[in-house]
């Protein structure tokens, strides 16, 4: 995962993992086996990424969790080798983490969120119209394909605006949103160029995203022209443990790895997306682990991980990994749930709206 790049960085979810580990071990490992977790800068990177993957295969890793890269080439050599890779963020620009046969995804909400967003915002802020925006480059042109089905399925217009990659004003595209009679927009741009969009905007429309992709600090500084801003997440939020008591162990678990000395593993660094993603990879290297019997090794865990169904981890429904998607392209997404979530400006956190929507359902009814 991304460490030192000077924008996308996730030291929290190694925190995540990290925590995890200690506490596995600290339950005795993995049929008596102590595990020892590796973490590898990938720096955003697809030479860096290929070094770490090539490391996990040069060091006979049991397996790869929570890889993220846009640009690619990890799974490649993975699969190859025959190691899974559990919890990948699902956003390589080859589509390798959606396809490969050793990729095991189970967090939607980068994938869906375009063809989400279009209902979330119907049911929430009552739109009729949305604008979406999305980068004029090859790698975005699917996004705008899918909030098309997404408004479509929901009873939404929908109006795409392309922008080059170097806008800096926004301001011309929040009014050709406004001025389309759009009340709402989704947002398939990188955090600056989000806030800059709901900076041009104010509270004249509404905004949804990808959970994750604009940080909670950031919205604090954006002040009022945040309150109508919804994200589409896979995980609950953090706050949910009453309703959801798995996520008092995982807060637990990161607890006592930073009270051990990790400092990524703060408070003040938990994301409901990034770390939740992380923790989860753990527990299903943990749980899956244990029913392999004979040795453990990356081929005989990615063996039983292709025999598992009903993999019940709490926050996410049930995992069967029997079973493709038949979407294609996403033949190696396990989970099509994703969660509304709205900020609270006043209470400067995220808040679920209590609504729950599938993906994959939502794209079959567009297509209708």
């Amino acid at each position: 995962m991304p460490l030192t790049t000077p924008t996308t960085n996730f030291p929290e979810q190694a925190g995540a993992a990290k925590a995890a580990v200690r506490a596995l071990n600290k339950r005795g490992g993995i049929n008596g086996h102590p595990v020892q977790i590796d973490v590898c800068d990938s720096k955003n990177d697809q030479a860096a990424g290929e070094a770490c993957a090539q490391k996990a295969v040069n060091g006979k890793y049991l397996a790869v969790v929570s890889a993220f890269s846009t640009a690619g080439g990890i799974n490649a050599i993975l699969e190859k080798a025959g190691i899974p890779s559990i919890g990948a963020s699902g956003i390589a620009g080859d589509g390798s983490d959606l396809t490969s046969k050793i990729s095991f995804v189970y967090q939607p909400a980068s994938t869906y969120y375009e063809a989400v967003c279009a209902p979330l915002l119907k049911d929430t802020a009552k739109i009729s119209k949305m604008g979406v925006v999305n980068y004029d480059i090859a790698a975005a042109a699917r996004l705008g394909v899918l909030a098309g089905l997404g408004g479509k399925s929901a009873g939404v217009g929908t109006q795409e605006i392309k922008v080059p990659v170097t806008t800096s004003d926004y301001a011309p595209v929040a009014a050709r949103i406004t001025d389309a009679g759009a009340q709402g927009v989704t947002m398939g741009l990188a955090e600056p160029s989000s806030i800059g969009l709901i900076q041009a905007g104010g509270d004249k429309l509404s905004y949804c995203h990808a959970a994750g992709t604009i940080s909670d600090a950031n919205l604090v500084k954006l002040g009022p022209a945040a309150k109508n801003f919804y994200a589409v997440g896979a995980f609950p939020l953090l706050n949910q443990s009453a309703k959801y008591p798995e996520l008092t162990r995982l807060q637990s678990e990161l607890d006592a790895d930073f009270a051990a000395g990790d400092s990524d593993a703060a408070k003040n660094l938990r994301h409901s997306t990034s770390t939740i993603g992380g923790w989860l990879a753990v527990q299903i290297v943990e749980q899956v682990g244990k029913k392999v019997t004979g040795d453990l090794t990356a081929k005989s865990l990615l063996a039983q991980l292709n025999q598992t169904k009903g993999l019940d981890l709490q926050l996410v429904p049930p995992l069967d990994f029997t079973k493709p998607n038949p979407v294609p392209g996403l033949t190696r997404l396990f989970n099509n749930t994703l969660l509304g979530q709205r900020w609270d400006p006043a209470k400067k956190t995220f808040l679920a709206t209590g609504r729950s929507y599938d993906g994959q359902k939502i794209l079959t009814a567009g297509a209708k």
